[in-house]
């Protein structure tokens, strides 16, 4: 039977709702709220198409380009220049292991004894260079033969309570430096004797830049020694307590002095001949180790990665970083083109250095707090980063050609 409507015969149903009133002659159709809804929700998943393919096409994964990894005992951890060369690491059970760095095949492994139970965070302080890797410990500095582990000499330290968890020590040509007993000492790399010391009131956190060794005092200042001879070249009064050993970079030293008081920090830029201040850069929040390379000073405080211009101390960019989990150093290291930083967490994150842009991230298979102390170290060359910390030793990126 057909409805008849308004004198109009249809076969069809009619096109409004039930309740809805009859529309007066002339009217437009009203646009049925339904059918509106359905149009909108279509429109929108229309642009949100191409909008989640750009996201998917941009966005970073938790997986950055892994070479090897191992669960081996991570800790400080140095790789020095030459195709044949290990990677050295100091790890946090008071060992020092070899690794091959394109496989991570352990090549050998040396107890270092320790006094007492006591031990800097994150492995004793290590140095390699010229065919021998040096240990700084609390019975002594130790040289071991870079190619067996085989200990080659040993030289006591008369008072190892005065060394900090930051001391360091370095390998520079037939030399070692190292600072204990509130002074720098050089020995022989071949024999262990001491050729010459500084006065005292010098922190032992040396490095060495030419023929040049500059080291920070204990209350404050910068020093600079001549690498041969001992004779001191200069002395900056105006640096507060340094914590790390400075850089040297295009012929000026960094420094980064925190303020355990105000929770703050200062990057101090010096001329290295001279030792004439050259510009400084204030942080709201405390600062590790700088990462230089390529004109520029990245430095990590709180979330911030911040690059600066190395000769002039201006913001080049500013990336954001998470804060680690865990407790501890996070720490960053360039070179490659590459700034990369890990966090206490085991999160490894790889920025371009020209730009900040992230290129990729790297974060372990379960993401978790630790109350345990982590320090990371981390040794970057070329395009590849070699990441150490409690929980293993991972390599990523390229290695370079052999």
């Amino acid at each position: 039977m057909h409805e008849v409507l308004s004198g109009v015969t249809s076969d069809a149903t009619p096109d409004t709702h039930p309740t809805e009133p009859a529309r007066p002659a002339g009217a437009r159709p009203a646009i049925h709220r339904r059918r509106l809804l359905l149009s909108t929700v279509g429109g929108l998943g229309a642009l949100a198409v191409p909008a989640g393919v750009r996201w998917w096409a941009d966005r970073v994964p938790v997986r950055g380009p892994r070479i090897w990894s191992t669960a081996a005992t991570g800790g400080r951890m140095v790789l020095p220049a030459g195709p044949s060369e290990s990677l050295y690491v100091s790890g946090y059970d008071g060992a020092v292991r070899a690794h091959d760095p394109r496989t991570g095949t352990l090549r050998w492994t040396r107890a270092v004894p320790a006094a007492d139970a006591y031990g800097p965070p994150g492995g004793w302080p290590l140095a390699a260079g010229n065919g021998t890797v040096c240990v700084n410990s609390a019975t002594g500095v130790r040289a071991l033969d870079a190619a067996s582990g085989q200990v080659r000499w040993e030289v006591p330290i008369p008072d190892w309570r005065d060394l900090s968890a930051e001391q360091g020590i370095v390998v520079a040509g037939d030399r070692v430096l190292t600072g204990y007993g509130n002074a720098l000492r050089c020995h022989d790399l071949a024999t262990g004797e001491v050729r010459w010391s500084t006065p005292a009131n010098v922190s032992p956190v040396p490095l060495v830049a030419g023929d040049t060794v500059y080291v920070p005092g204990r209350t404050g200042g910068l020093f600079a020694f001549d690498a041969r001879s001992g004779e001191r070249r200069w002395a900056q009064d105006a640096v507060g307590p340094v914590d790390f050993a400075p850089t040297v970079h295009r012929g000026t030293l960094h420094a980064v002095c925190n303020d355990p008081v105000t929770g703050g920090s200062t990057v101090h830029a010096l001329d290295a001949d001279t030792g004439r201040p050259l510009w400084r850069r204030a942080q709201r929040h405390s600062l590790g180790e700088l990462a230089v390379s390529d004109g520029t000073v990245c430095l990590l405080s709180g979330t911030a990665l911040t690059a600066l211009d190395a000769g002039t101390g201006d913001t080049r960019w500013t990336a954001s970083v998470p804060m680690g989990l865990g407790r501890g150093m996070s720490s960053a290291a360039a070179a490659g083109g590459t700034v990369y930083v890990g966090t206490n967490d085991d999160r490894l994150f790889a920025h371009d250095l020209a730009t900040g842009r992230l290129h990729w991230r790297d974060e372990p298979d379960r993401l978790s707090a630790d109350t345990e102390y982590a320090r990371i170290a981390l040794a970057a060359v070329g395009p590849a980063v070699f990441r150490s910390g409690r929980t293993g030793i991972q390599a990523l990126g390229t290695l370079p050609a052999a």
